[in-house]
């Protein structure tokens, strides 16, 4: 078999086998806020703030909006759809039929929201200064209020990364919060979860039904240069799904070492990368193997 035939048969291989193997976000947060328009009006809005279905980590992070507000404990509460984007600001729409099906109004992967029909919004500005000052805006119809601002950065929007491991055939499939293997290898979580890429490199089933699976996560593009870094996450999980083993290899730091795969290396199930110093005339000082989703260090770096 001619070597670009073998390279061929192994990434095909590679894809077969991660199919397996799945991550699925969950973006969720209840809260409920009181905002006091004048001395005899009061506004209660509840919001529920979740994750498109698929996140798109080139973009600034975003999260879509669904809930309700009712002005002086009136019964008759008017539904909200609208946007939450971090540190910029949060815009809620309403319009005059209760009964209107918004979430419908949401594509998965892009906004397409006809805002032209909605006569009746929140917005509330996030930059630093709006913040500090009473700028939020209730528009009425043609009439508009300025509302006490609230800060929404402060609030908690829970993030988590789940592994959906195994097939239909296993009498386990769950989900498996895998979050803190996410974020562990770049310290303190001081930044958004959205700021991490991650993304199923492996997956194989050995003969024991033992999962192997490899992640590559890095947080490369989303933070200053030099503070990005990357590498892959093994984990281990038994015949019920339950995590036996994991391990991080740190496989690229900005200014110290970045990996390549060595394209001379032609093997029909193993892959070999090369850690190579970075900013230098490609002097090699570490390499490793990718055999069934497992990596074997073949020199230190």
């Amino acid at each position: 078999m001619k070597p670009y035939l073998l390279v061929l048969f192994f990434l095909i291989n590679l894809v077969v086998m991660a199919q397996d193997v799945e991550l699925t976000h969950s973006i969720s947060s209840d809260q409920t806020f009181q905002i006091k328009v004048n001395e005899s009006e009061k506004v209660l809005i509840y919001m529920n703030f979740y994750s498109p279905a698929v996140i798109d980590y080139k973009s600034p992070p975003y999260f879509l909006v669904s809930g309700w507000y009712e002005v002086n404990e009136n019964p008759l509460k008017k539904a909200l759809v609208g946007v939450y984007r971090p540190s910029e600001s949060l815009v809620l729409y309403t319009s005059e039929s209760d009964n209107e099906n918004y979430i419908e109004s949401f594509n998965s992967s892009a906004l397409k929201l006809d805002t032209t029909k909605y006569s009746k919004r929140f917005e509330f500005p996030l930059s630093e200064e709006s913040i500090k000052t009473k700028s939020a805006i209730w528009f009425n119809g043609n009439s508009r209020t300025y509302i006490d601002n609230i800060n929404f950065d402060e609030k908690n929007v829970s993030h988590k990364v789940f592994l959906k491991g195994g097939d239909s055939k296993r009498h386990v499939n769950r989900s498996i919060d895998i979050t803190d293997f996410v974020i562990r290898p770049f310290g303190e979580n001081n930044i958004f979860l959205e700021d991490y890429n991650i993304r199923v490199y492996s997956s194989y089933t050995d003969t024991l039904n033992n999962v192997h699976v490899l992640l590559y996560i890095s947080n490369e593009y989303v933070v200053p240069s030099s503070s990005s870094s990357g590498g892959y996450y093994y984990l281990k999980l038994d015949e019920n799904q339950l995590i036996r083993d994991n391990k991080y290899f740190e496989t690229y730091n900005q200014g110290q070492y970045i990996s390549h795969i060595d394209e001379n290396f032609v093997h029909t199930s193993k892959q070999r990368h090369l850690i190579i110093a970075d900013w230098s005339d490609s002097q090699i000082i570490g390499s490793f193997f990718i055999e069934k989703s497992r990596i074997e260090i073949e020199k230190e770096w």
